[in-house]
């Protein structure tokens, strides 16, 4: 895990994010983002760079078919324009329960990875102020991870968008081969702390995963 600490912290993860791309040149790509400001990183990225050889989704959604929650909307609305693209659709369909979804979309991680054994999974993350990190909350069960890669669950009345899905640890330590981390806001500093303190547990800093990960590059504007 890697961490640059700057003013220009977004400007520096999206060139970093774009850096990947053209690395990876037109080998096979699943990029998942984040919702929240892991998603604005899209805005100072050209879209040129998505090219028919990435697949794009998000690593949390929300259980909703409204655009002003649903971060597949808003990825695809910030991906507007860009050719090609192939997509892990997260849109709540008629009839989907939380489970469905999110075994719809743990299929499709997986066909993509049978499909393409030398491909990267590259994703946008951030952290909460709580801890949290993609839609993994701090305290919750995590047996409903057994043996998956995606999983689905109700985090509870004290969140705004309590039905969420999300990526497991275990798909985030042993499958995201590298990750762009964005975190921005002095209202975040503890959390930061958190992640980077030499002892903590997942349970109650979901984001201490981020030292566990593959290839981990954190940016922020916390000095």
């Amino acid at each position: 895990m890697e961490i640059t600490r700057d003013n220009n912290a977004k400007k520096l993860a999206a060139r970093a994010l774009g850096d990947l791309f053209k690395k990876v040149k037109s080998a096979p790509v699943l990029f998942l983002s984040s919702g929240g400001s892991s998603l604005s990183l899209l805005e100072q990225v050209d879209i040129v760079i998505f090219s028919p050889n990435i697949t794009c989704g998000v690593i949390d959604e929300r259980l909703s078919a409204d655009p002003a929650i649903n971060n597949f909307l808003q990825l695809r609305g910030r991906l507007f324009g860009a050719t090609a693209l192939n997509w892990v659709d997260s849109v709540l369909q008629a009839g989907d329960s939380l489970v469905d979804m999110a075994d719809r979309i743990d299929s499709s991680w997986r066909a993509w990875r049978k499909d393409n054994p030398n491909g990267k999974i590259t994703a946008t993350i951030g952290v909460g102020v709580d801890g949290h990190v993609a839609g993994i909350m701090p305290n919750i069960d995590l047996k409903i991870f057994d043996n998956k890669w995606v999983a689905g669950y109700d985090a509870g009345p004290a969140n705004k968008f309590p039905l969420r899905i999300t990526a497991t640890f275990e798909f985030l330590r042993s499958h995201v081969d590298f990750a762009i981390v964005y975190i921005s806001g002095e209202e975040k500093r503890r959390a930061l702390e958190r992640v980077l303190a030499d002892s903590g547990s997942l349970a109650e800093t979901p984001a201490r995963i981020l030292g566990e990960m593959k290839n981990a590059k954190i940016f922020t504007d916390i000095s």
